[in-house]
């Protein structure tokens, strides 16, 4: 259940201030139109509410009952290449199909429900990623999934003034090495790879693919897979990072912040590709990311390459500890990959990077279930801006505030010093890329009741990540405010088909691939 009154009305007052807005449109070549809406007149839908499921009648019935409200900020108009690049980044993830306009604002539905409302069905019992919307068998009106998402503008897009210059280089043909690399940092929502995926073949299909970019060389929990690699690996590993318990205060964590250790010979792990590579006549390049150390073991790495597996013997011995890598090209590729120690020290991985030798955008992956920005201060500095460095990115993305948003007990005000150390720490390492803060989503608080209510402490941590955002030269997209403000998550869980899962946190598949495309649509807007 929700309670009457404290979700909805808070997602209206955002609403109401929102849609205030007025939205800068896009220029040629990604075919943007100006879109401003500001004094313009409200525009009423024709036939009931765009979130209504076609055949419900009850939320026409009160739009037309009720005072027209302002237009919230549209989408650009696609056309050209940006319109193919979004169909193809759309097939990528198997998701083709047509998602509706993005949505003005919140539908009027009856989605605040009384204890024991018998119209509508307990929030706790809806299905999860597989199931239908809660509008299944109920007399209550469904929420069209595929219109869910308002259009939120990125703020303070000049902050992307350097990314968007690589891009016109990269097109050009005058990129010096041919590649333009974002880097996605964050907790669950970036680790599934949905929305990465959906950005890494958007920018692909535009302007050439680089390759699939960062992949953990072992299993870093039982979920981790990205959706062009599968990762298996044996129990013979030891995960660590700033999040676990268990893991060493070293902070010898690499780029993604998570390292693989063992000294055993029984331990390996294989990576098989998921994906074809470009075609043609082209190489891949492997770039092995570990920690030197002293009393390190080696390990080898068999690359599969038909009836010609390579095996390469890595050393990772030295005198001080400090980053290693090494780095393999084959033809063809992707590869399949398989890592063992050796057995006469320990290894410890830091993951992988694969990339084209053709020009092409690369978007490096790099999130960690449960994670919080702050666990950047945590990892060996000198290691992981080595390993930053070498990525060499044009844009960073930072998106956390979910775990966060749980840290009641912690003071804004060290929340926002500690993000603005971890910006600080980007800024030493990649001081000419571009970065955005990517705020979180709507995410309820279960009450000891059952009921959902406001969290908040996500409003806190939304408008500290704008206010940083800004002060620290990065532009800021509100993913609150995409969703439909604080409330929202109810309609996403309950929608058809369903768009948020039933624990409140996390989003669908087919929900991330829709904030994949609000995402890249608000990033490439001051390009086009």
């Amino acid at each position: 259940m929700v309670r009457r009154g404290s979700l909805q009305a808070r997602g209206r007052a955002w609403l109401a201030g929102f849609i205030a807005f007025s939205v800068v449109g896009c220029g040629p070549l990604g075919g943007c139109g100006s879109t401003s809406v500001q004094g313009a007149e409200p525009e009423r839908p024709e036939e009931g509410h765009p979130l209504l499921v076609e055949g419900s009648t009850r939320g026409a019935e009160r739009d037309a009952a009720a005072p027209a409200e302002p237009a919230g900020p549209r989408a650009p108009e696609f056309a050209g290449e940006a319109a193919a690049a979004r169909e193809v980044a759309l097939g990528a993830l198997g998701e083709e199909g047509t998602f509706g306009e993005y949505a003005t604002k919140l539908p009027e539905l009856p989605l605040i429900a009384d204890p024991g409302d018998p119209q509508l069905a307990n929030l706790d019992a809806l299905p999860g990623s597989q199931g239908g919307g809660a509008g299944e068998g109920s007399a209550a009106p469904t929420v069209d999934g595929n219109a869910l998402g308002i259009f939120v503008p990125l703020e303070n897009p000049g902050a992307l003034d350097h990314f968007y210059a690589a891009l016109r280089r990269l097109k050009a043909g005058e990129d010096e090495d041919g590649k333009v690399r974002v880097l996605l940092y964050g907790a669950s929502h970036t680790a599934a790879d949905i929305y990465p995926t959906y950005l890494r073949s958007y920018l692909s299909e535009r302007f050439g693919d680089g390759g699939p970019g960062y992949v953990s060389l072992v299993q870093t929990n039982r979920w981790y897979r990205l959706l062009a690699w599968t990762v298996e690996s044996t129990k013979h590993w030891k995960i660590e990072h700033a999040q676990r318990r268990d893991a060493r205060e070293d902070g010898l964590f690499g780029l993604l912040g998570c390292s693989a250790t063992s000294k055993r010979k029984a331990a390996k792990s294989k990576l098989i590709p998921k994906i074809a590579g470009p075609g043609g006549d082209h190489s891949t390049t492997y770039d092995l990311l570990f920690l030197e150390q002293p009393g390190g073991g080696k390990f080898t790495a068999t690359f599969n390459r038909g009836d010609k597996p390579v095996k390469k013997t890595i050393k990772t011995k030295a005198k001080e500890p400090g980053p290693g890598y090494a780095t393999f090209t084959f033809e063809g590729g992707p590869h399949e990959l398989e890592v063992r120690p050796v057995g006469d020290g320990e290894v410890r991985l830091f993951g992988m990077t694969v990339e084209y030798d053709q020009p092409g955008v690369v978007v490096d992956t790099l999130g960690i279930n449960g994670t919080r920005a702050a666990n950047n201060l945590k990892w060996d500095e000198a290691i992981w801006s080595d390993n930053l460095r070498r990525r060499s990115p044009d844009l960073v993305v930072l998106a956390y505030g979910t775990n966060e948003a749980t840290d009641s007990d912690q003071p804004i005000d060290a929340y926002k010093r500690g993000l603005v150390d971890v910006l600080d720490r980007v800024r030493a390492a990649a001081p000419e890329a571009s970065c955005v803060l990517m705020g979180p989503g709507d995410f309820p608080l279960k009450g000891d009741d059952g009921a959902y209510g406001p969290r908040p402490r996500v409003p806190e941590i939304v408008a500290a990540q704008r206010e940083i955002a800004e002060a620290k030269g990065c532009a800021f997209w509100d993913a609150l405010a995409f969703m439909g403000g604080e409330g929202s998550m109810a309609l996403w869980v309950q929608s058809t088909p369903q768009m948020g899962r039933a624990d409140y946190i996390h989003l669908t598949r087919r929900g991330y691939v829709r904030l994949g495309m609000a995402f890249t649509d608000a990033l490439m807007q001051g390009f086009d």
